[in-house]
């Protein structure tokens, strides 16, 4: 159990969000309200960001496909 354990603990993927989290916690003094804004904010950035990356993808392939259309 405990090699299971540090098997997942030293994983990046979790290991730096959580460090981030209490890092933030730190910085605002352990507000819970203000970390929760803090966490909603950053969520809703990443996710906007990443819709607008989505959408260009799909412009950039309806494009490519339209253009090899037209060329036959």
């Amino acid at each position: 159990m405990k090699s299971f354990i540090e098997r997942q603990l030293y994983q990046p993927a979790l290991v730096l969000p959580m460090v981030d989290l209490m890092q933030m916690m730190v910085s605002l003094d352990f507000n819970m309200g203000q970390v929760g804004l803090m966490m909603a904010t950053r969520g809703a950035r990443a996710a906007f960001q990443r819709s607008r990356e989505l959408w260009s993808a799909d412009r950039d392939e309806v494009a490519a496909a339209h253009c090899a259309h037209c060329s036959h």
